[in-house]
């Protein structure tokens, strides 16, 4: 089995704290919150931050890597998990590239354990989205992501559950006050998801996985909105769109648990 706990999820830090149970194991996606806030996080769910072994990065941006990490790193022992087009952008944050463990293909964490990163278009150097198996269950990542390609198609099939941004509302985005630049960027193809794009990209997913779960990240507090998100998967009618949920930004998502999928079956 495989928990998870969305901490925080958006533009002022993005952090996502994963149990894998035959392991014994605690793995980090993104450390967008500070270190004194993971810590408490941590500490409010029983757990010593020193229990803290792996941390998945998607890319070097300030909202998944906060500043505080690069001095309080060497307190924490944790491995930091980087793709390689991150790595002279970590560098020159101060990230001591010793700290850095460069994901291969079939990136293992221990024998039952193995990450799979599929890098997708975000700004220059993209971010790694991926598939984390864990004892045969299978959670698929992507957040950051400008467009989805039919290769991130392939590479989430069979996952159990999901995890995908949902950015922004096209019509709050083109109706904001925002500089034309900025929102030519987030709709540019290198950008960001909308909810539609979202939703399409889920659909397609849903038709070659069984998804236990499906949480949408990273929403824009200007130009997007949980209830605007809601009536658009209101809307669906599907059993996949029944197991939506969204994170924030500024609380904590409820703790969902992805099984095995003859278990999963037998529960529902």
């Amino acid at each position: 089995m495989i928990d998870v706990d969305v901490l925080a999820s958006g533009s002022r830090g993005n952090a996502t704290l994963v149990r894998l149970h035959r392991d014994n194991m605690l793995v980090l996606i993104d450390a967008g919150l500070s270190p004194r806030r993971t810590k408490l996080a941590l500490e409010s769910r029983g757990l010593a931050y020193s229990a803290l072994q792996h941390v998945i990065l998607t890319h070097d941006d300030g909202d998944h890597l906060h500043t505080g990490w690069i001095r309080a790193m060497r307190s924490w022992s944790f491995v930091l998990h980087v793709h390689a087009n991150h790595v002279n952008a970590l560098q020159r944050r101060g990230v001591d590239t010793g700290r850095m463990v460069i994901m291969s293909h079939r990136h293992e964490l221990s024998e039952h354990t193995h990450i799979e990163p599929h890098l997708v278009p975000h700004d220059d150097t993209g971010t790694a989205a991926f598939v984390l198996t864990h004892d045969g269950v299978r959670l698929g990542w992507a957040t950051d992501l400008g467009h989805v390609e039919d290769t991130l198609i392939s590479h989430f099939s069979d996952v159990d559950a999901l995890a995908i941004e949902s950015n922004y509302d096209r019509d709050m985005q083109l109706g904001s006050d925002r500089p034309a630049f900025l929102i030519d960027r987030i709709m540019g193809g290198r950008g960001h998801l909308s909810n539609r794009q979202a939703i399409d990209a889920i659909e397609r997913i849903a038709a070659v996985a069984s998804l236990q779960h499906i949480v949408l990240l990273h929403l824009s507090e200007q130009c997007n909105c949980p209830d605007v998100v809601a009536a658009k998967w209101k809307a669906i009618g599907t059993d996949w769109s029944r197991r939506m949920r969204i994170a924030t930004q500024h609380q904590a998502l409820e703790r969902f648990t992805v099984t095995e999928r003859a278990a999963a079956m037998s529960s529902g």
